[in-house]
Formats: structure tokens, C-alpha cells, sequence
């Protein structure tokens, strides 16, 4: 025997020797037994998972559209329900089903399916005939956009008017006149914004907002209030007409307010104060209604939450409401109460346990609506100071 074969033998019986000196070891060595257990099962999985999908990725033509069934099948359980084919098995000619048809879905054209869910997509110019296109013919296919259209009865259709229910009552009531002092003002009539202006009638286009004339601004109205409650129910009233908002209309309630308090500073105390105002909406029909056959301006009053003296003028308020609402339904606003937490120097209503703001019509609204509104919050105006004991 020559030294080589020597050598190949003492080789081998070393690695004979050492395999089952291994071998002992792992049997021996729970924890390197339990190692290669799992490693072995872990290998054997990632082979049983590999191999399936190389044989379906060389299988191009049995599952062309897999990737297209799979989405229908999570988003139509319907269609999958109908299909006993395993995934593998799914070709052209399978998802070629009636249940496909019936949704108007064709598999070869994945267009079809974005077409079925988007009724905004015209499906009529989508093309049908892929089976003979060409991979570039496939790509070029076109789909146009349906217009948008609603059909006269998909649409509620509203058109802002006049209120059409006439209100009939009462603009007087002779049993709440009292006797005039004059030398005891009840009621302080002013105006922060004074050239807020009203249209002269229907036929006035200019949509003048403003204005120094006050036979047609906030002053007229005023003028209407004052006298109806003086005349008809011996309530004496103080009618400022100081213009506050010019030249500096940002000034303006720092300018009231110095005229409020040269009232409060003569006469201490009045049982209302008004700020009488009007409001900036372009359409008058959203805040016009109609008591005894005429158009009247609709008000509504502005508050300041913060001020002091708000829980007092808000139970005012609500009690003119209330009164209101009582005779001449409609003639407040569908929101009678606008609250700010501190408007401008919460527009003075923080001097006064009666002080309020109010805002009449707005100004596309006439004149001769506006005054007959005046009419109408002169009476609330008396039932609140005379008629509630």
C-alpha cells in the first residue's frame, strides 16, 4: 500500500469519525436537535412556496389575467362564490362567465372593470374586441367622458320669494297708550352705522348701502319709531341722529358710545335703548314677509355674550320675542338673535341693563318696507313697557 492510499484512508476515517461524533452530539443536545428541526421545516415550506409560483409564472398562458380575477373576487364575493376553479385553473375561457357578463365586465379588457365602477365613463366607446388586438392595440384603447346632466326631477329646485303667508293683525292697540312726559324720556333711539341707507322703491337698481339722506338711511326708520310710540302709546322718546360713521366709519361705535353716555350722563337710566341698525344681504326676499297685505323688512337683534349686563338684556329680548312672535309671525328673522362674544366695545351694551341692538331689513329693501316694519316694533315696543305689568 503506498503512502497515498495510507493517507486517503486515515482522511476518510477522520470524517467518518467526525460525522458521528456530530451525529452523537445533536442526538445528545436537545436544544441542537429542536435547531435543526425547525430549520429543516423552514426549508421546506419556502420550497413549497417558491416552487408553485415559478411553475404559475411559466404558465403565462393559463393565467393571463390572474392578477384581474384576484381584485374582482375581493371586491364581487359574488363572483368568486360562483367560481369552483381554483386560482391556478382560472384562465381566459373560465372568467368568461355569465356572472362576468351580467356585470358588463370583460376580463381580456381590464378598461371595462375602472368603466362598470365609474358611471362617468362612457362604456359604449370603450372597445370590446380585444381577443384579435395586438399588445399595442390593447394599449391605444380609448374612452371618452359622459357629460354631466341632471334630469329635471334629480333636481329640487328652490327660488327665494316673499313670504306668501299673509299675517292679518292688529298694528295699534289703543289700550296701551299712557300719558306723555316728556321730561322723562323712556326710550333712547341712536345709531352707530347712521348712513346705512335702504332702497327708495322696488324700481331703485343703484343698491345704494349708504348714505347721508335720512329719508332713506336707518334715521327714517327711526323717525317712524319714535313718533308711533310718542303718539299712539305716550311713550316719550330721544332720537339721535348724529352721523357716527363719517368720515371714519371704524370709528363709529367709539363715537356712540360718547353719545350714550351724554344720555346716560342727563337722564341715568332708560327702560330701552335701541341701536337700530340694518343688515348688508343682498336678497331682500330672504328677509321680507308680509303682514295686512304689505311687504314688511323682517328684524332680528345683536348681542355681546361677554358683556356684563348680557343674562338681563337677554331676558329682554326674549320677551319681545316672545311678543313678536305672538302678533306678527314672520316678522322676525328665521335667526332672531345674532350673538358675538365682545363685538366692538361690546357695542355699548355693557353701559345698560336695557340697552339692545337692533337691525331692520337690509339694504335692498325699501324705504316704505322698513317704516312699515317701524310700525309693527312699535306696538312689541309698548306691550313690553305698558302692557306688562
Amino acid at each position: 500500500m503506498s503512502n497515498e492510499d495510507i493517507n486517503s484512508k486515515i482522511v476518510k476515517n477522520k470524517i467518518r469519525n467526525l460525522k458521528l461524533n456530530i451525529f452523537k452530539y445533536i442526538r445528545n443536545n436537545s436544544n441542537i436537535r429542536i435547531f435543526f428541526s425547525v430549520f429543516t421545516l423552514l426549508i421546506i415550506l419556502l420550497l413549497g412556496f417558491i416552487l408553485p409560483k415559478s411553475a404559475m409564472a411559466d404558465s403565462e398562458k393559463s393565467n393571463i389575467n390572474y392578477f384581474y380575477v384576484t381584485v374582482i373576487n375581493n371586491a364581487l364575493p359574488m363572483i368568486k362564490c360562483s367560481s369552483k376553479e381554483s386560482p391556478s385553473a382560472i384562465n381566459v375561457n373560465s372568467i368568461n362567465s355569465p356572472t362576468l357578463s351580467f356585470f358588463g365586465i370583460d376580463m381580456i379588457n381590464p378598461i371595462s372593470i375602472i368603466v362598470t365602477e365609474i358611471a362617468y365613463l362612457d362604456k359604449d366607446k370603450v372597445s370590446a374586441d380585444v381577443n384579435n388586438a395586438s399588445n399595442a392595440e390593447r394599449n391605444s384603447n380609448e374612452f371618452s367622458i359622459n357629460p354631466f346632466d341632471l334630469g329635471d326631477n334629480q333636481v329640487i329646485k328652490s327660488v327665494a320669494k316673499v313670504n306668501d303667508s299673509n299675517v292679518i293683525s292688529a298694528i295699534y292697540n289703543p289700550a296701551l297708550k299712557g300719558t306723555l312726559n316728556k321730561a322723562k324720556p323712556r326710550v333712547l333711539i341712536y345709531h352707530s352705522h347712521t348712513s346705512e341707507a335702504y332702497a327708495i322703491s322696488d324700481k331703485d337698481t343703484s343698491k345704494t348701502n349708504s348714505s347721508s339722506d335720512q329719508t332713506r338711511n336707518v334715521c327714517a326708520v327711526g323717525d317712524v319709531l319714535a313718533s308711533d310710540l310718542e303718539k299712539n302709546y305716550g311713550i316719550s322718546v330721544i332720537h339721535d341722529k348724529a352721523v357716527n360713521d363719517k368720515p371714519d366709519y371704524t370709528k363709529a361705535y367709539k363715537n356712540s358710545s360718547v353719545t350714550l353716555d351724554k344720555y346716560l350722563k342727563t337722564y341715568e337710566k332708560f327702560d330701552l335703548i335701541i341701536d337700530l341698525h340694518r343688515d348688508s344681504v343682498e336678497d331682500k326676499n330672504a328677509v321680507t314677509s308680509k303682514i295686512n297685505g304689505a311687504n314688511v323688512a323682517q328684524f332680528s337683534f345683536v348681542v355681546t355674550d361677554k358683556n356684563p349686563k348680557y343674562a338681563k338684556q337677554k331676558k329682554l329680548i326674549n320677551s319681545m320675542i316672545g311678543v313678536s312672535n305672538k302678533l306678527y309671525p314672520g316678522l322676525l328673522r328665521s335667526q332672531p338673535i345674532i350673538t358675538y362674544h365682545w363685538g366692538i366695545g361690546f357695542y355699548s351694551q355693557n353701559k345698560s341693563d336695557n340697552a339692545m341692538l337692533i337691525e331692520v331689513g337690509t339694504y335692498t329693501n325699501t324705504v316704505s318696507e322698513v317704516k312699515n316694519t317701524a310700525q309693527y316694533l312699535s306696538r312689541i315696543i309698548a306691550e313690553q313697557l305698558n302692557g306688562k305689568k
